[in-house]
């Protein structure tokens, strides 16, 4: 009896050590480790939690392990996350909200400054700006989806993974490369409604010296 005893120990032990393996892939893979998601200000959908998590977890079996997170808090400005000088490979997409405003920015860690300068940063915002301002909080919320999308587009482009469901479509990208285009039959509409107006007012005033002479 005294010398199956050691047996059974090591077979514990080996089991023990088994079930600390699998309870790390599991939090690894359901990204408990490394929360994504910081809804301090109670805006994120289940849509948009589902887009973050699915993403993320793919990152995860990745070997550079970059990572998207999503912050929401109750304030407009000093929005720069605690985490982003003690990290790398990460993206973080903060909303600051106050009443009816919103300030959506995005920071990034040194190592992907280069893919996430300024110009790019406003350029994703810029993008969705409607929906972004947008007081429906569905609205806003597949604005957000957009910015994260096009941040992770960013990120596979950077470490050259396959674009997945995740990604910005190619006609979504053009919105963010060539944001002057969105803009573009706006400013013509503008332009033609000026020179409408210009002309009217221009009749109307000859119309008015001809009657009075």
């Amino acid at each position: 009896m005294w010398k199956v005893w050691p047996i059974n120990l090591k077979k514990t032990r080996i089991s023990l050590v088994g079930l600390v393996g699998l309870l790390l892939v599991f939090l690894t893979t359901t990204g408990f480790v490394q929360p994504n998601i910081e809804d301090h200000a109670h805006i994120l959908n289940k849509e948009t939690k589902t887009l973050i998590t699915e993403k993320n977890n793919r990152y995860f079996q990745t070997k550079e392990q970059p990572q998207i997170s999503v912050i929401t808090v109750k304030r407009l400005n000093k929005l720069t996350p605690e985490a982003l000088n003690r990290t790398k490979r990460s993206v973080f997409i903060v909303v600051g909200q106050k009443g009816k405003k919103r300030n959506v920015q995005i920071f990034s860690t040194k190592d992907l400054h280069g893919t996430f300068t300024a110009d790019a940063r406003t350029n994703i915002i810029r993008a969705e700006v409607d929906k972004l301002h947008s007081q429906d909080n569905a609205t806003f919320n597949e604005g957000l989806r957009f910015v994260f999308r096009a941040c992770a587009t960013k990120v596979d482009q950077q470490y050259q993974y396959a674009l997945d469901k995740y990604d910005l479509s190619s006609s979504e990208q053009d919105k963010i490369s060539h944001p002057h285009r969105v803009a573009l039959p706006i400013a013509l509409a503008l332009a033609f409604l000026i020179v409408g107006i210009v002309y009217v007012l221009r009749r109307f005033g000859r119309n008015n010296y001809n009657s009075r002479n």
